[in-house]
């Protein structure tokens, strides 16, 4: 196994580890936003939507996005500061 597959099994296994403690320990949620979002900037957002199939992350508030909307969102808001 090499360091970037070895990378993404290490950030799904935190997934996996958090989704339980949704809206129960208050930094899960926050925990999952950031392991996604560096699944996206390292192996692209198809890979962040099939992570939410995967954990039914949808069913907790987390929406698929599409690699230009999430991009274009990244970009307001490192312009905005927000």
């Amino acid at each position: 196994m090499n360091d970037r597959d070895r990378l993404l099994r290490e950030l799904r296994s935190k997934i996996e580890a958090e989704v339980e403690y949704v809206d129960v320990k208050p930094y899960s949620h926050n925990l999952i936003s950031i392991y996604l979002r560096q699944i996206s900037k390292e192996f692209g957002d198809e890979v962040v939507n099939r992570i939410i199939d995967d954990f039914e992350l949808e069913s907790l508030g987390w929406t698929k996005v599409e690699s230009d909307e999430y991009n274009i969102k990244e970009k307001k808001e490192t312009e905005t500061g927000t």
